[in-house]
């Protein structure tokens, strides 16, 4: 596909995403969410009360959110064409494919580099004291290890003593009840 062909596919997409990230008020997020639910104050309220409208309202963040990162990719796609650098690699410099610029006109990679970035993507998103937290309790699991101190093990036993969710549930029964003879 030509580029001029391209050009004016990331130009309609861009006027459309332009259009709706404004038409809709930001996807509602242009007012309180009190006024969006209707309420005058989320302060008397359980959290559980709002927490569809709190779902909705995160959703819209991310929709509104995901549409400023589209539009910014089409806008710089628009920018590489004007510079004479679009359909190659920002990273390895190598030629992007047709097909893959026929299926997305805004990819600024190659095929190798877009998946090296996804792979690497996924830790991007999450906290990073989750690489300090792994492997949660079996890091302290020090059964097979001649380990003489308080490891999670011994922290386990301590709290089993008192029940596990595989032990029977006692009821209150007022027929079976052995504490009415006390006292």
């Amino acid at each position: 596909m030509e580029t001029e062909a391209l050009r004016q596919r990331l130009v309609q997409e861009a006027a459309e995403l332009s259009e709706r990230l404004g038409r809709n008020g930001g996807f509602g997020l242009d007012r309180p969410m009190n006024d969006s639910v209707g309420e005058l104050s989320g302060y008397d309220n359980h959290p559980a009360d709002l927490g569809s409208d709190m779902f909705e309202r995160g959703k819209d963040m991310a929709l509104r959110e995901a549409g400023f990162r589209r539009l910014d990719q089409v806008q710089e796609a628009l920018a590489r064409i004007d510079r004479g650098t679009y359909g190659v690699c920002e990273r390895c410099g190598r030629p992007i494919g047709e097909a893959r610029l026929e299926a997305d006109p805004a990819a600024g990679l190659c095929m190798g580099c877009q998946q090296r970035e996804d792979d690497r993507e996924g830790d991007d998103n999450r906290p990073v004291e989750e690489a300090f937290l792994a492997p949660g309790f079996g890091r302290t699991f020090m059964d097979g290890q001649d380990q003489t101190g308080y490891d999670g093990e011994d922290a386990w036993q301590d709290v089993a003593f008192y029940g596990t969710s595989s032990d029977v549930v006692r009821t209150f029964s007022p027929q079976s009840d052995d504490d009415d003879d006390e006292g």
